[in-house]
């Protein structure tokens, strides 16, 4: 597949809306077993995506295996540490901190998929760290935990990205997808039924678990096609105009006011982004 810049880019800006009304939707059932929405989320693409291949007839298991299932185990630890940030957080706290992984994406798009990187960029994501700091605060506050989750959710995603960049060589991108779906699914219902955690959700549980599934399921299309068609340290710069969504659908929804150093950390986080976007078309 040939890179294709701007379409690599609708693709994440989709994603980064897609993935803060899952925010969203986690937040509305955040009293469920955080293993019973990992289920419920992947449920809908449990069904349509063998579907899809069998139509298709794009084989299921796909060609490498190895890489497919890294992908599937690092991304159930991004989607642990970021559901669990969701349900603990602010919803724009919790989402500025995960778009900190524009710099891990940096350094590790360069050392594993042979990207060539620019030492002059450095300073811009040393500016996008320092932003995560004010919103993180440590020290600070007595709930540093999930900023510290929050923080490797950005960590994992940052690995869970790269990943599909080096599988669009090899891999369909629903293969990718429902290698991720079912590894997920079966870890956490396993995870569930050790706890034995599960509870009955009511019908507007299940109807906002339906939604949240159905809404991840275009997350995951959306995130797995724009890797394959851009370079991941150039679109993964897009990733940061989720603080601006999440923070509109906060507001909203919960009524959640970011505080001054929350603002002025966002605003660093963002104004590196754009600058290093500006860096980059200019040289």
């Amino acid at each position: 597949m040939k890179d294709n810049y701007k379409a690599g880019i609708f693709f994440i800006v989709l994603f980064s809306i897609t993935g803060a009304l899952v925010a969203v939707l986690v937040r509305q059932v955040r009293h469920l077993p955080l293993m019973e929405i990992m289920i419920f989320r992947n449920i809908p693409t449990m069904i349509i995506v063998p579907i899809l291949l069998k139509k298709m007839k794009i084989p299921f298991f796909g060609h490498n295996k190895p890489m497919l299932w890294f992908r599937g185990f690092v991304g159930v630890l991004a989607m642990l540490t970021t559901f669990y940030s969701f349900t603990t957080m602010p919803l724009t706290d919790a989402t500025t901190i995960q778009q900190l992984r524009p710099l891990f994406i940096f350094f590790f798009s360069g050392i594993f998929l042979k990207e060539k990187l620019s030492l002059r960029q450095l300073p811009l994501f040393i500016f996008a760290f320092l932003g995560g700091l004010l919103v993180i605060k440590p020290g600070l506050r007595i709930d540093i935990l999930p900023a510290i989750v929050a923080l490797l959710a950005a960590i994992f995603m940052a690995t869970a990205h790269v990943t599909l960049r080096h599988l669009r060589l090899t891999d369909h991108h629903l293969v990718i997808i429902n290698y991720f779906a079912y590894i997920s699914s079966t870890i956490s219902l396993i995870l569930l039924i050790i706890q034995n955690s599960f509870v009955l959700p009511n019908l507007t549980e299940l109807l906002i678990l339906i939604l949240l599934g159905l809404i991840a399921f275009l997350t995951q299309v959306t995130l797995t096609k724009a890797y394959q068609l851009a370079p991941a340290n150039l679109i993964s710069l897009y990733t940061y105009s989720q603080i601006i969504f999440a923070t509109i659908l906060g507001l909203m929804f919960f009524k959640e006011i970011p505080d001054l150093l929350s603002v002025c950390g966002a605003s660093f986080i963002i104004l590196s982004g754009y600058l290093n976007y500006k860096f980059k078309i200019n040289k």
